[in-house]
């Protein structure tokens, strides 16, 4: 199965600049918000990505559609390497890969009727008539279950559930490889949600396509997704089977995640159940909040491999494996 990737990120690093008063005004402070996260990617599978606001979710999203320039590392696609600064290779980025955001309503034109924004998805390198470009408007709109009399409306006169599906009908008007789902039902009501999954279901059978599915959802990630990875402050703890994490999940984070419950709100329950510390950057990043912690967490663990599952964890060590597992089956 692991030698169809579609998609390969390898050590990937995105910074930003921070301006400070402290800083004279040529100088920048950059904050690391991705910290050297590796990931692969199945053709056909839903692999989806967890974490908490903040963990920085959807700066991965952004990256890999090159809204964000990748600071270090490497993103292959279709095997590709893509080289951010060369065009070429940026429209071949943006050709394979779609994105649907959270928020349908900050990422409609207001100005611009449903015809037209669907029709904004179109590969521009590609030349239609006018017939065809309804035409195909039309077969998209049905797809996503959007009735025709909305395509001559604006944003503002349809519901949440309707913008959502005028956003998926623009991604994926022109055939994508894979599609990035941005929490994309938690601004929706719940009902609504139920009915965005599953056309999300049929969609990914009839096009052949491959989802990545950004959520702090559990639910969510339990009911759409086949493997997931765990985001904690901008690095990957856990990468594994969604059955395999929800049966035995390996990193504490993930352990105190599944105990927490993450709610559909964002909010995950921490600060009812555990006292949680500061991230800690010089060593492992949990350091501070977690129930295991050792000497030798002050610093930084490697990913380690445990058959088909990944963990960034001291724990896992093979030296220490053995000790752990006695703990753990106490725990």
């Amino acid at each position: 199965m692991m030698e169809n990737k579609i998609l390969e990120v390898r050590d990937l690093e995105v910074k930003f600049p921070v301006k400070s008063k402290l800083f004279s005004p040529k100088e920048e402070k950059f904050k690391t918000v991705i910290d050297k996260v590796s990931f692969s990617i199945v053709e056909g599978e839903t692999f989806g990505i967890v974490g908490e606001t903040g963990s920085g979710k959807s700066t991965i999203a952004k990256t890999l559609v090159g809204i964000n320039y990748p600071s270090g590392g490497e993103i292959y696609l279709l095997g590709r390497k893509i080289n951010f600064n060369r065009k070429s290779d940026l429209i071949f980025l943006r050709k394979n890969v779609g994105i649907i955001f959270q928020d349908p309503v900050g990422s409609l034109n207001p100005k611009l009727r449903i015809f037209d924004i669907i029709l904004e998805g179109l590969n521009f390198e590609e030349k239609y008539t006018k017939e065809e470009k309804k035409s195909k408007v039309l077969e998209i709109a049905k797809k996503v279950g959007l009735n025709e009399s909305k395509l001559y409306s604006y944003p503002s006169e349809l519901s949440g559930g309707e913008k959502q599906r005028v956003s998926l009908a623009r991604a994926i008007i022109s055939p994508k490889k894979i599609l990035i789902l941005d929490e994309p039902t938690s601004s929706l009501d719940v009902s609504i949600q139920a009915q965005i999954l599953n056309l999300l279901q049929n969609l990914k059978k009839e096009l052949n396509l491959t989802y990545i599915f950004i959520t702090h959802d559990f639910n969510v990630i339990k009911y759409m997704c086949d493997r997931l990875g765990v985001l904690y402050y901008g690095r990957m703890l856990e990468i594994s089977e969604v059955k395999d994490a929800y049966e035995n999940p390996l990193h504490p984070y993930t352990k105190d995640l599944m105990n927490a419950n993450i709610t559909i709100e964002g909010t995950s329950g921490f600060e009812s159940e555990l006292e949680m510390g500061e991230p800690e950057r010089n060593g492992c990043i949990y350091l501070n909040s977690c129930r295991f912690k050792m000497d030798v967490c002050r610093s930084d663990p490697p990913l380690i491999q445990l058959n088909a599952r990944y963990v960034k964890c001291w724990l896992y060590e093979e030296s220490r494996r053995e000790e752990y597992a006695k703990v753990n089956r106490g725990t």
